[in-house]
């Protein structure tokens, strides 16, 4: 576990979000919290991807389940995307042959 990270409850406070929102999230597979010493905590590399995930809830006004499959979505999008450009360079490699 690494040493940067924050307290659960000053995310709740940072993020001005409910805990059931964060519970829900890490519950999904989203984000992960981590135990230690009596106290829970958010990791540093969760971060990003947490103020995404605060930003679709309140800006655009989607629910967990949404960001859920919205989150997928993206992630199969920015695979997809990286297949595409790793043939691209293969398919260049060979018409310069």
């Amino acid at each position: 576990m690494s040493e940067k990270r924050i307290l659960y409850s000053e995310c709740i406070r940072i993020y001005e979000v409910e805990e059931a929102f964060i519970d829900s999230l890490c519950e999904l597979g989203l984000i992960r919290v981590s135990d230690a010493d009596n106290r829970r905590f958010v990791e540093y590399d969760e971060l990003e991807e947490l103020e995404q995930f605060v930003r679709w809830h309140n800006d655009m006004d989607i629910n967990v389940e949404g960001i859920e499959a919205l989150y997928h979505m993206l992630s199969r999008v920015k695979t997809l995307q990286i297949e595409i450009e790793n043939l691209r360079n293969e398919l260049q490699f060979y018409r310069s042959l």
